[in-house]
């Protein structure tokens, strides 16, 4: 019975608070509103053709937005010594 509760205690003290990420050294360079993310469509789902009308595009929008995001970062991480 001993042992079981020497390994749970070993277990549990593995347990705790999780390093916080880092950026690598290379994303420093970057803008952090680039590292933010773009909204696509966030309303309720939609009901009828106008709605789907509507989300259909704040959705285009936002892909639009991520993916100039990417772009420029791309720009910047490429364009550095390599």
């Amino acid at each position: 019975m001993r042992l079981c509760l020497l390994c749970c205690a070993l277990l549990l003290s593995a347990c705790g608070r999780q390093n916080e990420p880092t950026l690598r050294p290379e994303l420093h360079n970057v803008p952090p509103d680039l590292l933010q993310a773009c909204p696509g469509y966030l309303g309720p789902r939609p009901q009828d053709e106008g709605q789907i009308s509507d989300a259909l595009v704040a959705e285009h929008a936002g892909r639009l937005c991520a993916n100039g995001k990417l772009a420029a970062i791309d720009e910047i991480l490429n364009a550095g010594p390599r």
